[in-house]
């Protein structure tokens, strides 16, 4: 069977296309004063492509134009000249198409070298140097510089540097058009980049000159209440959770006169999930979590950390330099620190269930963008591979690409030579995995699935998430899934939807010659496409400030062979479906300091992105009927369980709160900001106190208290002290946290019980799940983020072994009294939990050592440092208000006391306090009293909260 529209709809279609699209030529103009032309008039490119064409005719011939300087001749060549992108694009597809007929580099070298641009261009730079120094380099880089005067981008070599060394810098520019023209290889290299660049940019252009001309006659029209056709239709019962199965849900046809044929079929329906949210929702997470746990061996994780983060604004104290996301130190620790501790976390736990250690292998795709390829990889060796393997992670480098003015097609410049570049959406983790052999190097590890989540968003790894993500998705042989959310209509945010896509199937066997069938798929649909596509972002109800549709987050589980598989049809198809959902947002404004003006200026500027999430595009699942039944309102049958996509729903805070922009002092507003995931998490920790029973939880405060004297308290953990809510509340029972006081517990082994903190309590063991088991060896870089051993050299480096030895704190019936934080000190920054304290109890726990308190009043600045090896027991003094401490020697290798999991067939997590009776637990004289009265607490406790 073949797949392809009907030909007298085809034929429809495209006349209806040629009617309500007209062509658009582009000049340096406003892309809004191009559409208002287009309301009273359809606009031919052909005189302008008449006048480019005289505009470049010395560029064709050979005739010399002389200029003062390269300043104005880019003046005259450059900026004189207007662009129409409709003839580029025609120019850049026949130069591809002629590229793609050459057998080898000399080939493309040859034509390029013999196209009139270049000759005119080569004859004109020929004394400056440029030529002599292009000559010295390979030949690939040869190449790809040649190709820019072809391009149009000739001023990227008019300015010489500063020093009039040519080959450095033009050796650096060469290196990376030539990731460029590696990394777009399928659809054409650096050209192919170009070209697909102008077709975005046209199409986006297209569509809002469409809109424009629509929205003037439904102004002309505004007496009528019929809509118009072409315009989005929805369902009227727009009532439904996002996330429920069966109920009634809006749908959105697509316009077919703005969309190509392919999309000219679609139909967009509010996703059905599971649901997590609420209480309701609870049990459905334990299930699913246990499953996720049960998965461990065979998961991995990906990390695509290469974002530039501008908006963070964020820069080293001491060298001033611009730093990447991945650097933002959040809670005291670096983002990156934070999600690989959430991974130890899931490891801990799974040890304690098995017995057996996981080592989770974690692909990190990074970027040159601010140096934070080198950056991460000085992190990581920093922290000496946070206890694991440097074999266990596989870094790969996404590339940069060139910011395109979108008014001319022209790149941005920074410095002579230098081009102003930016990471090109992550969605190029796909190919990037297949071209450097990760999906090879997970297979090798027997991993088949993997989750993924974004370095902004650091409370992706709370509670249930990921665990329940990756338990619906690997028990169900998934072969992508969505974790999401509910959304405010309106967000600069994506949104998940179903996917319902017509398409039409040649069957000789069929009386009408084929079928119409329908393709489904829960995927994504990005802010920006909604008008394109005809999205209407309506509320779930009249009233209602959230959207029907929900939100897309970017934490993704994906089925490595289903992901490989599509990837492969792809690139062996060519063209860009091989990088999910290609984008050119025309919304934002670049100020860009131009060399040859010396001067800033602004413009609407870009590049070509493409979404990670929307590989579930090519992940459909066909069915002969449709999964809507006709005249319910878009009821959703059963069926779609089926679908090889899926999505799972819970509260925003407890799947998404990122750190992507700086918050900006005098706004309100603390959403994308570190702030504002601060102040998620606090609400989080808020809910997890409750949970624990205890009696006195302070709230938070709202926004605006929050901003003005911060949180109402401050409740930080090791998410290893869980990581799911209910075994933090089994080891946390009752007591209280009084208004403005701190608890800080940096430790997995803890048992509190009735324990009042008034003030600030902070405690903190070196090894939170285990020791470190020194290296034999130390590995070795290539530099690209793959490591080997070389055995025979010395290191630090050691292998982290989850085990008993550790730091463990137990407290039963105790109270902490200091004055705590001075929340009126200028110099706190809450969210990288740097405070002052006028007073705090600080337990300190080196190596494998204990500390327990009993009955008793701890006041004022404490600080109760355990070495290694040793048990600290504090109870009430002899005399009122006192302290009596005992340092006694661990025996054996066995901790005094130990939390035993188990899991129940539910899938709830169990823990049982049990004190290890072969030691001699009561040794001090003082403490023996106490057995009798604390025998019940001594027992094996068995509970599930």
């Amino acid at each position: 069977m073949q797949l392809r529209a009907p030909t007298r709809g085809h034929k429809a279609l495209q006349a209806t296309r040629l009617q309500a699209v007209p062509t658009v030529c582009h000049s340096a103009r406003h892309p809004a004063q191009q559409a208002r032309q287009l309301v009273q008039r359809s606009v031919s490119c052909q005189a302008a492509q008449t006048h480019v064409r005289d505009a470049q005719s010395l560029l064709g011939a050979n005739v010399s134009v002389s200029y003062g300087s390269c300043q104005d001749e880019y003046r005259a060549t450059v900026l004189g000249q207007q662009v129409c992108l409709e003839h580029e694009a025609d120019r850049h597809q026949k130069l591809v198409t002629q590229l793609s007929e050459c057998h080898n580099i000399a080939e493309k070298v040859a034509l390029i070298k013999g196209h009139p641009c270049y000759q005119q261009f080569a004859n004109n730079m020929g004394g400056t140097g440029l030529l002599d120094a292009m000559s010295q380099l390979p030949l690939d880089q040869q190449y790809v510089l040649m190709c820019l005067p072809v391009m149009g981008q000739k001023h990227v070599l008019m300015l010489p540097p500063t020093d009039g060394q040519w080959l450095q810098p033009l050796s650096a520019l060469a290196a990376a058009l030539c990731r460029v023209e590696t990394f777009y290889d399928s659809m054409g290299g650096l050209i192919g980049y170009q070209l697909k660049s102008l077709q975005l940019i046209l199409a986006a252009s297209n569509c809002q000159a469409n809109s424009e001309a629509a929205a003037a006659i439904s102004n002309g029209n505004s007496s009528s209440k019929e809509p118009s056709n072409g315009t989005a239709a929805t369902c009227n019962n727009g009532t439904s959770n996002a996330a429920s199965n069966g109920t009634t849900v809006p749908v959105t046809e697509v316009p077919a006169n703005s969309l190509t044929d392919d999309q000219a079929h679609v139909t967009y329906h509010v996703p059905p999930g599971l649901d997590l949210a609420g209480e309701g929702g609870r049990q459905l997470g334990v299930r699913a979590a246990a499953q996720g746990l049960l998965a461990m061996p065979y998961l991995s994780e990906i990390l695509p950390v290469g974002g530039a983060g501008d908006r963070l604004g964020l820069k080293c104290e001491i060298t001033k330099d611009c730093l990447p996301a991945a650097m933002l130190p959040y809670c005291g620790r670096t983002m990156m620190e934070g999600l690989i501790r959430d991974l130890q976390a899931k490891e801990y736990l799974y040890w304690h269930l098995t017995g057996t250690q996981v080592t989770t292998p974690v692909a990190i795709m990074t970027s040159d963008a601010k140096g934070n390829h080198a950056r991460i990889i000085g992190l990581m060796e920093k922290n000496d591979w946070f206890g694991r393997s440097p074999e266990s992670f596989r870094l790969f480098r996404q590339p940069l690409v060139p910011v395109i003015d979108a008014s001319d097609g022209r790149w941005l410049l920074i410095k002579p030579l230098q081009l102003v570049m930016k990471p090109g959406g992550h969605g190029a983790i796909w190919k990037l995995m297949h071209d450097e052999g990760v999906f090879d190097w997970l297979q090798r590890q027997g991993r088949s699935a993997a989750l993924l989540r974004q370095i902004s968003n650091p409370m992706a790894g709370v509670d249930t998430t990921l665990l329940a993500l990756a338990g619906t998705g690997f028990s169900g042989r998934r072969a992508f899934g969505f974790m999401s959310c509910e959304r405010v209509v309106g967000a600069a945010e994506g949104m998940n939807v179903l996917q319902e896509h017509k398409v039409w199937v040649e069957d000789s066997s069929h009386p009408e010659g084929g079928t119409w069938q329908y393709e489904y798929a829960i995927t994504n649909v990005e802010y920006t496409e909604f008008e394109r596509l005809g999205i209407t972002d309506q509320p779930m109800h009249e009233g209602s400030s959230h959207s029907a549709f929900p939100a897309n987050t970017n934490i993704l589980y994906v089925g490595l062979a289903a992901a490989r598989a599509a990837v492969e049809k792809a690139i062996a198809a060519g063209g860009g479906d091989v990088l999910p959902s290609l984008i050119f947002n025309l919304k934002k404004k670049v100020k860009v300091l131009d060399p040859f003006l010396q001067g800033e200026r602004e413009v609407r500027a870009g590049r070509m992105e493409c979404t990670m999430q929307n590989l579930a595009d090519s992940l459909t699942t066909r069915t002969k009927q449709p999964l809507t039944t006709a005249g319910s309102g878009g009821k959703l049958l059963q069926q779609l369980d089926a679908l090889k996509t899926f999505m799972v729903y819970n509260m925003r805070r407890k799947v998404t709160s990122s750190a992507k922009k700086k918050r900006d002092p005098r706004s309100p507003h603390i959403h994308q900001t570190p702030e504002g995931a601060f102040y998620d998490l606090q609400r989080n920790a808020w809910q997890v106190l409750q949970r624990c029973g205890m009696r006195d939880v302070p709230a938070v405060g709202d926004v605006q208290e929050y901003l003005e004297h911060g949180p109402g308290f401050i409740f930080l953990f090791h998410p290893a002290l869980g990581p799911l809510w209910d075994i933090i509340a089994q080891k946390v029972r009752g007591g209280a946290l009084m208004e403005g006081s701190e608890l800080v517990m940096e430790v997995a082994e803890a048992r509190l019980v009735d324990v009042t903190v008034d003030g600030s309590l902070l405690i903190k063991a070196d090894n939170v799940v285990g020791h470190v088991e020194s290296a034999v060896s130390k590995p070795s870089s290539d530099g690209n983020g793959r490591y080997s051993n070389n055995k025979g050299n010395s290191s630090s480096n050691g292998r982290l072994e989850y085990s008993a030895v550790n730091g463990r704190v137990h407290m039963m019936n105790v109270t902490v009294q200091n004055i705590g934080v001075d929340w009126h000190h200028p110099g706190n920054v809450y969210w990288q939990h740097k405070v002052n304290r006028h007073e705090a109890c600080r337990v300190l726990l080196h190596g494998k050592s204990e500390f327990e308190a009993y009955d008793c009043k701890i006041s004022g600045n404490q600080i109760f440092e355990v070495p290694d090896g040793y048990r600290m027991i504090v109870t009430s003094g002899s005399v009122t208000g006192s302290l009596s401490i005992q340092l006694l020697p661990l025996e054996g290798d066995i901790p005094t006391w130990e939390w035993r999991y188990s899991m129940e067939p539910s899938g709830a997590v169990v823990l049982e306090f049990a004190r290890n009776t072969s030691l001699d637990l009561w040794s001090s004289p003082l403490l023996a009293a106490q057995r009798q009265s604390l025998q019940d607490e001594e027992e094996v406790l068995h509970f599930v909260i």
